[in-house]
This record gives structure tokens, sequence and C-alpha cells, in this order.
């Protein structure tokens, strides 16, 4: 009997349980119903409303938006009693009476709900601002957590509803425009040391992806070590409405600073006890979510770090995140930045005979993006880039002909024309490397010129490119840039074939010098260097016009190569063979 069992439960594993899941399916219980509000006499649908089945206690057992027409439809994952409850960012909720769904049973629930208003005029914030832990209905930081949590609820519904949306037609998937930039600001003034932006264009854009709420609240927002760089983790959406955090912080109001526009009020969060206790090396999270205290909805929230190992300030270390509502109901993140302090060690003067280093903040790196347009899915601009210029010989003064120019890492490339001009076009938005390969370049040992850019979408960017001149050359090999009028060598010793570092590499020529009022004499005048790695040397500041001989020795073997005279400026590449 229980072989056969066996061999039973093989076959499920195939084909026929595609039966059984299909039964399964079939006889599932679902609730439908539509959300409309009376107006004039007139009943009117409600499209993106909050809309969740609770059970008997009152938990929420799926939460999804209402489609077009006010439409929703669930799972009910058994048989039981239900209601459902209607959620809209600045109206009061609604609550249905408890319903019971049969096994296998489909109920229809009709919902006409009042448009009433939320204000948030009239809560005052007092100079008792105590830090609630859950706070309870009918209290005014209650209130604000429940308006703050649907517009948060909202932002999260739509995130999943667009991710799922991807693999099957939806009339509410959109495309989204938006610009991503990476900047290095002063941390005093937060001006711009280095600022990158590049325009994209998509599916919604996630503003950060965060770590589980158990792992957060068990290892902080920072893992690694600020000193030696770590990743810092921001509270996004899910991370708000979770019930580890929830447990874990506390909230209070927060009056508005009087910079600030006054019809904004504070919901404050920090961790529960942080007056008290913050476990050494736990990096949490502290935060305001503003809302608007005539519609009540989410407007932004700003955070900042909460036990760093540094004295960093707000402006620092933190984020903020920018709330709006689109048209049909969903609310999306419209712009969003994370701000993360980037130190250096420093020596100080204790006195005049001691010192000691101390870690300063020295820039802020700032991650963030901001979305430019919503479009209705299917919508397309502009969305690839294109890169001209011109490639020029400084050496010479001359343009480059059929020089490769390229970007690194990809396939995108285009050769010189006769005027040394060239263009990439069809090149996706993104951050990419420019650089070329002229023959001139490799036979000099000259490593070509690299550009790091950042092509938008639509944009038609010029970079021209060029050999590096004689004076730039001498500068990078010679550490101080040599007189036009002066000259190099420069070349690969090898042994056997094969490139030999350590190598005495010496030039040797004659300087005519007057001796006494008539009489001339020469004087022998060298120079000396050594190979590096892969047997490169260079000799710097040669004469000009001068026959010159060179000379490598290492050991036993030894070379000697007589060279015609250079001319000014010149460059010249000569390869020695010991013997």
């Amino acid at each position: 009997m229980t072989a056969i069992l066996a061999r039973c439960y093989e076959y499920c594993r195939g084909v026929a349980c595609v039966t059984i899941l299909g039964a399964s399916i079939a006889r599932a219980q679902t609730v439908n119903g539509k959300i409309a509000t009376q107006s004039g006499g007139v009943l009117k649908p409600v499209a993106g409303a909050i809309v969740a089945l609770l059970d008997s206690s009152g938990r929420v057992v799926t939460s999804k938006l209402a489609e077009d027409g006010g439409s929703f439809s669930f799972l009910a994952p058994s048989a039981g009693r239900y209601s459902v409850r209607v959620d809209r960012v600045g109206f009061r909720s609604s609550v249905t009476a408890p319903f019971l769904v049969r096994q296998a049973d489909s109920v229809d629930v009709p919902i006409t709900i009042v448009s009433e208003n939320v204000s948030l005029r009239a809560i005052i914030v007092s100079a008792d601002r105590r830090c609630l832990v859950r706070p309870q209905e009918g209290v005014a930081t209650a209130e604000l957590w429940s308006e703050a949590r649907k517009a948060l609820n909202a932002t999260q519904l739509t995130q999943l509803a667009q991710a799922a949306s991807k693999s099957r037609r939806d009339p509410h998937r959109f495309a989204v425009r938006w610009r991503t930039f990476k900047r290095d600001l002063e941390p005093h003034t937060l001006t711009p040391i280095r600022d990158e932006q590049v325009e994209l264009e998509g599916e919604t854009v996630t503003p950060f992806v965060s770590a589980d709420p158990e792992m957060l609240a068990r290892d902080g927002y920072l893992s690694g070590t600020i000193e030696t760089g770590g990743t810092y983790y921001a509270p996004d959406a899910a991370i708000l409405l979770s019930d580890r955090f929830l447990d874990t912080h506390c909230f209070r109001l927060q009056a508005a600073d009087r910079d600030r526009r006054d019809d904004l009020i504070g919901l404050a969060f920090e961790p529960v006890g942080l007056t008290s206790h913050v476990r050494a090396g736990h990096v949490d999270v502290r935060g305001v979510l503003w809302l608007d205290r005539t519609s009540a909805e989410l407007r932004y929230m700003e955070y900042t770090y909460v036990n760093l190992p540094i004295e960093a300030n707000t402006q620092q270390a933190g984020g903020r995140l920018e709330f709006r509502p689109l048209p049909d109901g969903r609310w999306i993140v419209w712009r969003w930045y994370i701000r993360t302090p980037g130190l250096e060690r420093q020596r100080i003067s204790l006195n005049s005979q001691t010192s000691d280093w101390r870690t300063e903040v020295a820039r802020i790196h700032e991650n963030g993006a901001e979305l430019l347009e919503v479009m209705p899915t299917g919508t397309r601009r502009v969305t690839l880039a294109s890169l001209r210029g011109r490639v020029v010989d400084s050496l010479r003064g001359t343009a480059m002909i059929g020089v490769r120019v390229f970007l690194s890492g990809t396939s995108f490339a285009a050769s010189t024309e006769a005027d040394g001009s060239y263009r990439i076009d069809s090149v996706p938005p993104g951050r990419y490397t420019a650089s070329f390969i002229a023959p001139g370049l490799d036979s000099l040992l000259i490593d070509p010129p690299a550009h790091e850019l950042s092509l938008s979408a639509g944009e038609d960017k010029r970079v021209d490119m060029a050999v590096p001149s004689f004076r730039t050359v001498s500068r990078d090999l010679c550490a101080v840039p040599l007189a036009d009028s002066a000259s190099m060598i420069r070349g690969i010793v090898r042994d056997s074939g094969m490139a030999i570092a350590g190598v005495q590499v010496r030039a040797e020529w004659s300087e005519v010098l007057r001796a006494g009022a008539n009489g001339l004499r020469t004087q022998p005048v060298w120079l000396e260097t050594t190979t590096t790695s892969g047997g490169r040397y260079s000799l710097c500041g040669l004469p000009a016009a001068t026959r010159i001989t060179l000379r490598a020795r290492r050991g036993r073997a030894a070379t000697t190569s007589a060279q015609h005279p250079l001319g000014q400026g010149e460059l010249r590449r000569v390869d020695l063979a010991l013997r």
C-alpha cells in the first residue's frame, strides 16, 4: 500500500497536479465589490482608494488599490466573517459591517462611502510632547499617524502593482522619466563640489530597496564601518509600516520651525528610549513625517542617523523623500536623496611638540533622483543619446584621421573623418569612459586620454580629444614640464626577448665649452635612469641637434646605440636589447 501511495504522489507531482491545483482555485472564496460616493443624488465610482480585507479580529488579511470604476476583488484564505475597510488620503476611513463568506462562495460587497474630509488644523502641538509607541485611537498623534499611514500604504501598493503589471496588461501601468544625481557637497555650506546627472526613462522607480525590518532592528542601519566604508540603509514605506519598526520606535507631534511653512504639522519618530540607551555601534534612524494641515496629505519625510561614531549633523547624514499623488489615486515618491559623510584623517597640533590625528567630515556624498514626468504606458520620448567631437594631434597640431573612438566596455565606437571629427549615435543614457586608439600613441608608449562622461536621454554631447602635447607628456613622465626646445627618448629594454626592470640606461653626448679667450674644448655629459616594471625608461631634457649615444647595462649584459640628432620638442622611442 505504501508503494502505491508513493507512486501516486510522484504522478501528482507531474501532470495530474495541474488538475488538482485548478480544482482548488475553483473552490476558492472571493470577495468582490465596487466603491462609490454619493454626490447630488448620483453615485460616482471612487478609483485609487486603498481597500483592505479584514478578518473577524480586525487584522488586515490583504490590501490593494481600487481599479478604474472603483472595483476590487479579493481571494479570502478561508471561510469566515470578514469586513472591508476603505482608506483615502485626506478623507475619513470607512469600514463595512461584518459579512459571512462560506466555503467556495463568491460575495458581492457594494460600498457607498461618505466623502468627509480630514483637517489637521485643530491639532495643537503642546509643550508636553510624549513619545508614544503605537499611539491609540483618539490621540492627536494617532490621527496624524493614521493619515501618514494611508499615503505610505498607497505608495507601497503603487510600487507593488507597478511591478506586478510588467507581466500583464494593466490600464494603471505607467512610465516615468527621471533624473538621477550624484554629488559631493561641501560639508558646511552644502555647495556642490562635484555634480553628475543622468536622465533616464522606464518604469516607475523605487527610491531605494531597504533591508528586512528584523535585520535593521537587530543590526542597525549601517553595515560595515563608517571609517572604512559601509552601507547605509534608509527607511522606506515598507519599513515605516512594519510591526518591527512600530515596536522599536515611538511617535510624537512636531511643530514646524519658523523658517518652514506654517501649514505643515510633523509626526516625529525616534528609537524607543533614545535618551537612555542606544546600543554601542547600533546605528538607528529618527525623523519627521510632514503633513499638510488642510488636506492631511503627506508631503515629505526627513530622517537622520542616530549613534554614528562621528559628530555629523542632520545635513551631513540623513535623507529626504517627497510624496505626490497621481490623478488616479496612486501615490509615488517624487524626489528623494540620501546623504552620507565622507571622512578624512587630518593631523592636528596639540602643542609645539606633540600632534594627533583627527577624523573629520571632508565632504558629503549625496545620491538621489527626481521624477520629471509621469507618462501613460507605451509613451516614448527620445531616450537615446549621441556623442560627437574631434580628435587632434597636439604634438603635430594636425587632425587625426581614421582613429577609432570608443566607449570603454561597450561596442559603441566610430572612426574619425578627414577633419578628425567623429560621431557615435544611439547610445543608452548612462555613465561612460570615452577614449581612442591611435598607432602613434602605442609606438610612443603613451596611454590615450580617458574622458569620464554622463549621457542623458536625448542629449547630443560634444567631447573633443587630443594626443597629449609634448609639454603634457613631459610633465607626466618627468615630474616637471620641459621647454619646447628640449627633447625626450623613451623605450623598453629587453634581455632574451623579455622586458627587464632595474637596468641602467645612460644617454651620453658632448658639449662644446669656451677655453680661455679664443680656445674651445669639449666636455662629456651624461643623463642616467633605471628601467621600471615592464622594462620602460624615460630620458628627459635631452639637447636637440646633438649626437647622443645610448648605453644600457645589467651585470655583464650591455648594449650601445648611436642616435641621430633629436629635433626640438621631439619624443623618440628607442628600444634596446641587451647582449
